[in-house]
């Protein structure tokens, strides 16, 4: 078997942008990790929309006829691949208005932003879940027709977006205690 490089690099940008803006959004709104101000969270958060946007340009790519994409949001209650789509489209709206109504809080969480936050967080896991499920439904591929299919690409979404967000955050001088050490536990944990 031998994915074309447009899927790798869609299942690998996007799974990792999902799991860095819900990394972000549950650092934020709980405390969970390093305090990080509005300027991080912008900087962290485009950075996650631009990967999940690249890997979702990449994913037309290896359609037969690209120009055809929008067809595959036609068939949501019967293929994966709609409902993929159809979440990723409207993480968007969530996703931007949670860090514009928290840059406008200047770092404070109303309830506005965290039901914001929630349903971004939400809209993430759904996403990479169907697109897991777009392969752990492959009856042909005994290997990826498990439900652990879809648990291994939200855990290792997760696993590389909370790495990136480590690293983001280190570059731009915000103290993570033990930083490394956390990034080798993400990535066991996701393994």
């Amino acid at each position: 078997m031998h994915p074309a490089f447009s899927v790798i690099f869609f299942t690998v940008t996007s799974g990792a942008g999902y799991g860095m803006m819900s990394l972000l959004v549950l650092m934020s709104i709980f405390g969970f990790g390093p305090a990080i101000g509005t300027e991080e969270t912008w900087v962290v958060g485009m950075g996650s929309l631009a990967l999940i946007t690249a890997g979702l340009i990449s994913s037309t790519m290896h359609l037969a006829n690209p120009k055809n994409a929008w067809r595959a949001f036609n068939r949501f209650r019967t293929s994966w691949l709609s409902r993929e789509g159809v979440f990723a489209v409207l993480f968007y709206p969530f996703a931007l208005l949670y860090m514009v109504v928290f840059h406008y809080n200047h770092g404070e969480h109303s309830g506005l932003s965290q039901l914001l936050g929630l349903f971004t967080i939400a809209l993430a896991v759904i996403t990479v879940f169907s697109t897991g499920m777009i392969y752990g439904c492959l009856k042909t591929i005994r290997q990826w027709n498990s439900a652990l299919t879809p648990t291994n690409y939200i855990a290792l979404g997760f696993a590389v977006g909370g790495v990136m967000v480590l690293a983001a955050l280190d570059a731009m001088g915000v103290e993570i205690p033990s930083s490394a050490t956390l990034a080798v536990l993400i990535i066991v944990i996701a393994t």
